[in-house]
């Protein structure tokens, strides 16, 4: 019995969408019922559905509730309890592009490298590292809590210094140690402009001696200084640049050509200048290539139209069977780095991994992205991804032309979905998985 399974990666809730709505951010789940000119009164533009292809290859959208069984058929694979003899990685279809794949498959390989020895040599300097720490390493709610926690630790132990200093100067004005201490905490709360009279009230207190002159001065430029630091730090995080694209959850690998899907993620405001695409083989034995790309550089990109990187398989290529590499691939690193349209550096990548090579069939790595409730992104032999680009038409199957934008419709649900290369000859074979499931 073959088991076909579906991974199902975390989804938005409803809050979330529902958030996203009010803020005016992308948040619509659905299909096209017709172009938006064509609109009619109470009915809605989107509703939810499955793109599906005639016989004469034209795309038409089904609405019927079989249709979602039919995707859904074969349920959801719990990668957690790992898979079963009778599943092969490079069986199992994905439901969502997996957004956050590329992130998580950065963190997955550092944790699978571990280090050794003296790792204090690699550091410049101690200041360096911290600042780093700060400004990267460190998440925003650990970033607040350890600024509320050194301003609570400031304002306690700067109190607790003047409650010393009055008592080895005998001035308690007859006042308990926990009356004295806690003067002391408000006058300390007072410093960092936590605490105010018309707060706590007006109350009349003696002078402050020389000494408490001079802690409450000194705290007030450790104030400063923290808040300095954590300000500067704040512009720092606000300054670094955000993800802009990301690329399709599997690579597809036939006879022709090596394929690789990438989507831009704020395509309706942000448009990238001068793309340049890098591309790596490497097989066993950590040995690497450079594949060529028909188009390794871009002038200009931008929209929802997804971009199709190639690299196509000829004799002279590491990917071609006379080379032998194929029995011997690992995975294929892809990089693109470009600026967008306010002048910001965007860098992205993301690395395939073979399904029948040594990371992949160990474990412990398909292990750490199912823990996420991920599957590793794969290098898919013998398939072609599914296409994503349609046009609008009308009950009768005949394509309109609208006079108003837009004129292309861009199935985003279609961006992670591969399928059995039909056009692809029997130069194929070298490029079948050794492992896969027969049909």
């Amino acid at each position: 019995r073959v088991v076909t399974a579906r991974v199902a990666m975390p989804q938005p809730s409803t809050f979330t969408r529902r958030l996203r709505a009010f803020l005016g951010l992308p948040h619509d789940n659905g299909h096209f019922t017709c172009h938006p000119e064509n609109l009619k009164k109470g009915e809605r533009l989107k509703v939810p559905g499955v793109v599906k292809r005639d016989a004469q290859d034209r795309s038409y959208v089904d609405w019927s509730e079989s249709a979602w069984q039919e995707v859904d058929r074969d349920g959801f694979l719990d990668l957690e309890k790992g898979l079963t003899g009778e599943t092969h990685f490079a069986d199992i279809q994905r439901k969502t592009i997996d957004s956050r794949l590329s992130e998580v498959e950065e963190k997955v390989w550092r944790a699978a490298n571990a280090a050794e020895g003296d790792e204090q040599a690699l550091s410049i300097s101690l200041a360096e590292d911290i600042w780093h720490l700060l400004t990267v390493d460190l998440s925003i709610a650990k970033l607040l809590l350890l600024e509320a926690t050194i301003e609570l630790f400031m304002i306690v132990s700067f109190a607790m210094l003047m409650f010393v200093v009055d008592i080895a100067e005998s001035f308690t004005d007859d006042q308990t140690k926990a009356e004295l201490f806690r003067s002391k905490l408000m006058l300390s709360l007072t410093a960092v402009r936590l605490s105010t009279d018309s707060i706590f009230g007006w109350t009349g207190r003696r002078a402050s001696s020389g000494i408490e002159v001079a802690i409450l001065a000194l705290q007030g430029w450790f104030h400063w200084l923290l808040l300095s630091i954590a300000g500067a730090v704040i512009v720092a995080r606000a300054l670094k640049p955000l993800r802009q694209v990301i690329f399709a959850p599997d690579a597809c690998l036939s006879d022709q050509d090596l394929s690789i899907r990438m989507q831009v993620i704020r395509h309706s405001t942000v448009t990238l200048y001068n793309l340049q695409f890098t591309m790596n083989l490497v097989a066993k034995g950590g040995k690497a290539w450079t594949l060529p790309m028909s188009v390794p550089t871009l002038a200009r990109w931008t929209s929802a139209m997804p971009l199709t990187i190639k690299h196509e398989i000829d004799e002279n290529s590491p990917l071609h069977p006379s080379q032998g590499l194929l029995q011997t691939l690992m995975y294929v690193r892809v990089s693109m780095s470009a600026t967008d349209n306010h002048g910001i550096p965007v860098n992205a990548g993301i690395v395939y991994y073979d399904p029948d090579s040594f990371f992949a069939q160990r474990p412990a790595f398909s292990r750490a992205f199912a823990k996420q409730g991920y599957l590793f992104p794969r290098l898919l032999r013998g398939k072609k991804f599914c296409d994503q680009m349609r046009m609008f038409r009308d009950e009768q199957m005949n394509m309109i032309k609208p006079e108003t934008l837009p004129m292309l419709i861009c199935d985003l649900d279609n961006m992670p979905r591969t399928k059995v290369d039909e056009k692809a000859t029997e130069a194929l074979a070298p490029y079948q998985h050794s492992n896969a499931v027969p049909k």
